[in-house]
């Protein structure tokens, strides 16, 4: 390891390496929960200006976006962690900004999660289908449950979701609880009306984003899409019956 970085140096590295673009925000909860708001930016500064980082703002009303820079691309190749730095953010930031979201509200408790795949790494796991989720993961609730996510930030129709959820039905190999991320209850209510009229011969959760942000991926926040009934935690939601 180079001797100027620490152990939490190296790991906002890899997570902007895999997750392409994360928030000060973003990386606040995930590498530095323990830190003041001004200390993880100054971190973030000293990285950035070392060029371990490359740094994004858009303008000073906006939060400052940090992916992998050219010397922390050569710390991590060194270690055999291959990844192609992100030059610029993408057009669609809204949604890397939402999934990565969901990463980082399971991540916040590693030990819980199996592996969890966005859908820009499904093609380096070779993934054998033409229908790409928003992501794949499975967690120990204790025991391990695989899942389908789908976030949705209401640019599309439900009816377009709901066919994509029931295509997964054309995949054999796969026996996963379909995950549905929503901006709002209202979103969700949306959803659940047009699940029941076509029908997901599948367990269906649902959740709302910012639930899952300031109340933790763990904690009360999810509802059988199918069922009038309290909300529950993951580990609880899994264990009712469709």
């Amino acid at each position: 390891m180079d001797p100027q970085l620490s152990n939490r140096d190296l790991r906002v590295l890899v997570k902007c390496a895999v997750c392409k673009w994360l928030s000060t925000s973003q990386l606040h909860r995930l590498c530095y929960p323990d830190v003041s708001p001004d200390a993880v930016r100054k971190s973030l500064r000293r990285l950035a200006e070392a060029k371990y980082l490359a740094s994004n703002r858009a303008n000073r009303m906006t939060e400052a976006l940090h992916a992998l820079g050219p010397k922390g691309k050569a710390v991590l190749a060194a270690k055999g962690f291959h990844r192609v730095p992100s030059r610029i953010p993408p057009q669609q930031l809204e949604h890397l900004r939402g999934v990565n979201d969901i990463r980082i509200a399971f991540e916040q408790h590693p030990e819980r999660v199996a592996f969890f795949f966005s859908f820009w790494e499904l093609g380096g796991v070779r993934w054998p289908y033409t229908v790409i989720p928003d992501a794949v993961m499975a967690l120990r609730l204790p025991n391990r449950v695989s899942f389908l996510v789908e976030y949705d930030r209401s640019t599309e129709g439900t009816t377009v979701l709901a066919n994509k959820v029931r295509s997964y039905e054309d995949f054999p190999a796969l026996d996963p609880t379909i995950l549905i991320v929503a901006d709002t209850e209202k979103r969700l209510a949306l959803f659940s009306r047009t699940f029941r009229v076509l029908g997901v011969p599948r367990l269906l959760l649902g959740a709302v984003l910012t639930d899952m942000v300031t109340q933790g991926a763990y904690s009360d926040t999810f509802m059988d899409l199918f069922k009038q009934q309290p909300k529950l935690s993951l580990a609880e939601a899994v264990r009712v019956d469709p």
